[in-house]
């Protein structure tokens, strides 16, 4: 699958701005510096478009893309609940949002596993966030793009754009709409 189909096909969302965060797991079919070399050109091309691409994490198996947008990200981290919650996971108040995203990267170095903090990352509600973490990840009253611990109603209803969104992007990429137009600025 071309890389362009792999964006759409996970994070159509993001892509159209309705969701702040996409995590993507590349697979190592092209060596790891061509991933380096790809999104450096993506994100020459669509940060004017306020997407951004920044690998967080690599090892011998996958590289983790994190495809965000900086504006929504840095809006939801400002909240104070957040900013307490990021806090007890090491994370300095006020620090820029470069900072915020080295330290995430540097917590997934060091834990060789999914930092739970990182939903937050994606835009996950705090109350799913922290009853993942409480459950350790069981009991969850809905599962879609994340585990629901809190507004199941709401969820499924954000879930169902997303899914729409999704289905939408993929069939008109399929019909040659290029990745550049489909991402909304």
């Amino acid at each position: 699958m071309d890389v362009d189909t792999l964006l759409v096909n996970h994070c159509s969302p993001t892509l159209a701005g309705l969701k702040m965060g996409t995590l993507l797991c590349l697979p190592h079919e092209v060596p790891w510096q061509e991933h380096f070399h790809i999104f450096d050109i993506y994100n020459q091309k669509y940060n004017k478009k306020g997407l951004h691409f920044l690998i967080l994490f690599r090892c011998p198996q996958r590289t983790l893309l994190y495809v965000y947008r900086p504006a929504m990200v840095e809006i939801y981290l400002r909240k104070k609940e957040i900013s307490s919650f990021l806090q007890s996971y090491g994370y300095q108040s006020g620090s820029t949002l470069t900072a915020m995203l080295n330290h995430l990267s540097r917590r997934f170095y060091e834990g060789g596993c999914f930092p739970h903090e990182s939903g937050i990352f994606l835009g996950y509600p705090l109350e799913d966030v922290c009853g993942f973490i409480t459950n350790q990840g069981n009991h969850a009253k809905l599962c879609g793009d994340w585990k629901v611990y809190g507004d199941a109603l709401e969820a499924s209803l954000i879930f169902k754009k997303f899914n729409c969104c999704r289905q939408d992007y993929m069939n008109r990429l399929a019909v040659g709409t290029t990745l550049e137009s489909l991402i909304v600025a």
